[in-house]
């Protein structure tokens, strides 16, 4: 990624429930921007409606870009699995097509990493993003996936993608992630 001179573009790293409500403001109202203009908001699917951290890209201390982390336990294969669920990856729409998610993804990954205790980041995508996440690292998986939408057990159609945080593999089976998707 290549910025404008004197240009800077910092990271943080925060927990969800450690956040200003001014901060927590910022990201609804990046949310919102990103993915309306994108055409990308679904009202179908009830998601889950916070996080458990959150990478922040701020270019000249504007939030231009944020990734929402959400610590999940899932069933794959008949085992219990570590998940970081990655999610709202988002990044305003002056500033897209900019390498900031992708910054981001990195730095995400990076940290998940080194915190230790995840055995794989998991996110939802649509089918025009796989070869962006794959450059990324991540991996499409073709397990049945079930969620919860309105307190039922129901069959999750979209794209489903890992990345390894540990050296267990990904099992094959049925996958229940135990709540609304992220």
């Amino acid at each position: 990624m290549t910025l404008p001179e004197g240009t800077r573009f910092q990271i943080t790293f925060q927990a969800a429930d450690c956040l200003a409500k001014e901060l927590e403001q910022e990201i609804k109202t990046l949310d919102h921007l990103a993915f309306s203009e994108s055409g990308e908001e679904d009202n179908c699917i009830e998601w889950a409606m916070s996080s458990t951290w959150y990478f922040l890209g701020r270019l000249d201390g504007r939030l231009v870009s944020q990734i929402g982390i959400l610590d999940r336990a899932i069933q794959a294969g008949g085992q219990t699995l570590s998940i970081a669920g990655v999610g709202g990856v988002a990044t305003h729409p002056e500033f897209q097509r900019r390498g900031f998610a992708k910054v981001l993804l990195q730095a995400a990954a990076e940290q998940m990493r080194q915190c230790g205790g995840y055995d794989f980041a998991m996110l939802f995508c649509d089918t025009h993003m796989i070869p962006y996440y794959t450059k990324r690292g991540y991996c499409l998986v073709h397990n049945p996936l079930y969620i919860l939408q309105s307190g039922r057990r129901v069959s999750f159609q979209d794209n489903k993608m890992v990345l390894p945080l540990s050296e267990k593999p990904w099992p094959e089976g049925e996958v229940d992630v135990n709540g609304p998707p992220w």
